[in-house]
C-alpha cells in the first residue's frame, strides 16, 4: 500500500463524568499530526467525516473527528436540543473541555511522539468551541482552524501566541460577518503579524517578525458552509507549522 493511503479508520467511545463520548479516527501510515475535528451545530461526526473526508487531503494527519451531544442552548438552537458544543467556559460543566482533558492522554498513548504537533478544527459552532481551546487549553494544540465563527469576546480576553487557519465566507448570513472580520483583526494586532504574503485573491499569510507564528486567512464569496477549494491550503498550514516548537 501507499503511505497516503488509510492504516484504520474506527470508532471510539470514552467516558466523560459518566457520559459516553464518541470519535471516529483516520489514520495515515506514516502520521505528522493530529487534527482533532469539531463538526456544526446539527451535526455529527460521522455526517462531517462523509462530506469532506478530510484525511484524503490531510495525507499525514491522524484525524480524529468527535461526536457532540445536546444540553447546551444558544444562536438558531436556544433549547440545546441538537448536537454541539459548548460556547464560553462554565457551560454544561465544562463537559467539551473535560472530553478534550480526557482524551488527549488516550489518544497520545498511541502517538507520544505527535504531543507537540495537535492541531483542532472546527466548523460553525466547532469553530466557535475551537476558538474557546485557544482561549482555555492553548499549551495543548500548535495551532487552531476555525471556519465561520467569531471569538471576539474571547480573543479580548488574551490571545495566546499560537498559529491559525480562519476561513470567512463574505455572505455568511449565519454568523456575523462583521464579528469574523474582527476577530482576524484582533489576532494581527495581538500577535504582532508584520509580514504579508498574498497566496491568491482568497489566501492572505501573516507572519510574525520571527517567523514563528502565522494566520492564514482564507476569504471567499460563500456563505457559512466550509468550500472544499480550501482543504488543500489548511493542509499545506499544517505542513507549514507542524515542525515549530
Amino acid at each position: 500500500m501507499k503511505k497516503t493511503e488509510l492504516a484504520s479508520n474506527s470508532i471510539h467511545s470514552f467516558l466523560v463524568n459518566g457520559t459516553e463520548r464518541n470519535y471516529i479516527k483516520a489514520e495515515p501510515f506514516d502520521p505528522k499530526n493530529i487534527v482533532f475535528v469539531f463538526h456544526g451545530n446539527g451535526g455529527t461526526a460521522d455526517g462531517f467525516k462523509k462530506k469532506y473526508v478530510l484525511e484524503k487531503v490531510f495525507t499525514r494527519s491522524v484525524v480524529i473527528y468527535l461526536q457532540g451531544i445536546p444540553g447546551i442552548g444558544g444562536g438558531f438552537d436556544p433549547k440545546g436540543l441538537k448536537n454541539g458544543w459548548q460556547r464560553k467556559s462554565g457551560d454544561g460543566d465544562d463537559r467539551d473541555l473535560k472530553a478534550i482533558d480526557i482524551l488527549l492522554p488516550i489518544v497520545l498513548k498511541e502517538y507520544p511522539d505527535l504531543k507537540n504537533q495537535i492541531y483542532a478544527m472546527g466548523h460553525s459552532n466547532g469553530g466557535r468551541f475551537v476558538y474557546l481551546l485557544w482561549n482555555q487549553r492553548p499549551a495543548l494544540f500548535n495551532g487552531f482552524i476555525i471556519n465561520a465563527h467569531q471569538g471576539v469576546d474571547l480573543l479580548e480576553q488574551s490571545v495566546p501566541p499560537k498559529s491559525a487557519f480562519i476561513c470567512t465566507g463574505s455572505q455568511d448570513k449565519v454568523v456575523n460577518n462583521s464579528n469574523q472580520m474582527k476577530s482576524v483583526a484582533i489576532i494581527k494586532e495581538a500577535l504582532l503579524l508584520q509580514s504579508i504574503e498574498n497566496k491568491t485573491d482568497q489566501l492572505t499569510v501573516y507572519t510574525d517578525k520571527g517567523k514563528s507564528i502565522s494566520l492564514f486567512h482564507y476569504i471567499h464569496a460563500g456563505g457559512h458552509d466550509l468550500p472544499k477549494l480550501v482543504l488543500p491550503w489548511i493542509n499545506e498550514f499544517l505542513i507549514k507549522t507542524q515542525d515549530r516548537p
